[in-house]
């Protein structure tokens, strides 16, 4: 089964690079934004799309089909993925 995964990341937190890792490492295609590295209204539009998943606004923010993971857990992952 394909599962459409998007993250919210910071390019400079550990726990989203560990997140793309094992998403890469299992062949898992996901998008990501690297909410740190935009600018101005982009910033604040995609952090007002965060909030709506993750009021605490921490990273990284996963969501995997209709499942919504706040931080790196791979247990959880797996079990969204089916993996």
């Amino acid at each position: 089964m394909v599962h459409k995964v998007k993250m919210y990341t910071l390019s400079t937190c550990s726990h989203c690079r560990a997140a793309k890792k094992f998403l890469n490492d299992n062949g898992i295609s996901f998008e990501f934004i690297d909410v740190d590295l935009l600018q101005n209204t982009d910033k604040e539009n995609i952090l007002r799309e965060v909030v709506k998943y993750n009021p605490q606004r921490s990273f990284p923010t996963i969501i995997i089909g209709d499942k919504i993971i706040v931080g790196f857990r791979e247990s959880d992952i797996k079990r969204a993925l089916g993996i």
